[in-house]
């Protein structure tokens, strides 16, 4: 018969265990931190419906920023766009919007947020990588 002998010393199994769930709440720590940014993200176009906003003209649609047009009109749909056709720039979300409202049969667009969100994490380096987040109103005249 094989006699075993228990020490008090910690094995080296126990100490990998610690170090690895250590390891864990620290990644989870900082993925709670990059959650919390990304839903705090600022938006530089919010709507604010109580008045006139600012609009340019995208391939024959009106875009409405920062507020709505002064004419009465209603909601035809609401869209949104991720990195549309693989842009990071939130000027090709905003057309790949107006392309949508002109199909579609709108005469305008009113932006409701443009934010950096997170689109995924790289597998590789467990990094977010931010794409930008459009979503507007496509709206015709009465």
């Amino acid at each position: 018969m094989i006699a075993r002998v228990h020490s008090s010393a910690p094995c080296i199994r126990d100490s990998i265990r610690a170090r690895f769930e250590t390891m864990t709440i620290k990644n989870l720590a900082i993925l709670l931190v990059v959650l919390a940014l990304a839903g705090c993200a600022s938006t530089p176009g919010g709507t604010d419906s109580t008045q006139a906003g600012t609009s340019s003209v995208i391939n024959g649609v009106e875009v409405w920023k920062g507020g709505v047009p002064s004419r009465p009109y209603r909601v035809i749909a609401t869209v949104s766009r991720e990195a549309a056709d693989g842009s990071t720039s939130f000027a090709d979300q905003e057309i790949s919007i107006a392309r949508e409202a002109s199909q579609r049969g709108a005469d305008a667009v009113i932006v409701q947020y443009a934010v950096m969100a997170v689109s995924r994490i790289d597998p590789n380096t467990g990094r977010s990588i931010m794409a930008p987040k459009v979503a507007a109103e496509l709206i015709q005249y009465q």
